[in-house]
């Protein structure tokens, strides 16, 4: 299936105007990437650097193994924790505020009018939310690594490594929305499909960062989050018909 057919780069063009205009979407796929971005990896951080000897009253095998040194501990399991969950959560937020508010408007019958297949409206809105949550994302990516690389926390190979869970997190959310944007009928699901989908992602990433050791967890984490991603397309396309995509 091509993705660049006209008629979806002109359905595309028309997503990405309406994900601008959405209010909803764009507040809420802005805070909360900044808040697991920015605000609560600063401040755990600050706060494990404020009590470094708070990691010798930790039970020994609480943490992943190989990070006895708080620093480590922020670098190698919670700001790659944060990274993908941020990378989760933006294209499913502004699926419930795009794809899903518009056919509980009962808006979309406007586009099903059109010269064009249901893959095609689709494929535009996943695409549209795609770069738009690289549009938010990608900013605060940069403006992280730059301060862990100034504060020498990180190095250049690492930084890779995390962009590579990053990619893997947004391209896993995107098949998320696909099934999302097939099962949910109104807002209110959508939110609840969202915590349904992310919850066991959270403790699968939460597993494979404690267990795995050495760098080599952020490329398992990436392999898994890719994974889902793949399957979760599978199986929405699979299932994408033109009357399950207008019930």
């Amino acid at each position: 299936m091509r993705l660049l057919r006209p008629e979806v780069a002109a359905l595309l063009r028309k997503e990405l105007w309406q994900v601008r205009r959405s209010r909803g979407a764009m507040i809420s796929g802005t805070i909360l990437p900044i808040f697991l971005m920015v605000v609560t990896p600063a401040g755990q951080l600050l706060a494990l650097r404020a009590s470094p000897r708070a990691m010798a009253d930790v039970p020994l095998g609480s943490v992943p193994p190989g990070l006895a040194d708080p620093e480590q501990v922020f670098t190698h399991f919670l700001f790659p924790l944060f990274l993908a969950l941020s990378g989760l959560v933006v294209p499913a937020i502004a699926a419930g505020y795009t794809v899903v508010t518009e056919r509980e408007r009962r808006t979309i019958e406007l586009l099903l009018a059109l010269p064009v297949r249901a893959s095609d409206i689709l494929i535009a809105k996943l695409l549209a939310l795609l770069i738009a949550a690289v549009v938010i994302v990608l900013p605060l990516f940069v403006a992280d690594v730059v301060a862990l690389l100034a504060m020498h926390l990180v190095t250049p190979a690492y930084v890779v490594l995390l962009l590579i869970v990053l990619v893997a997190a947004l391209v896993c959310s995107i098949g998320l929305a696909l099934l999302l944007a097939l099962l949910a009928r109104e807002h209110r699901t959508a939110q609840n499909l969202n915590g349904a989908f992310t919850g066991p992602l959270m403790i699968v990433m939460l597993l494979i960062l404690t267990v795995v050791p050495g760098d080599g967890r952020l490329l398992v984490l990436a392999a898994a989050l890719l994974a889902v991603g793949a399957a979760a397309f599978t199986i929405g396309l699979r299932w994408l018909t033109f009357e399950r995509y207008i019930a």
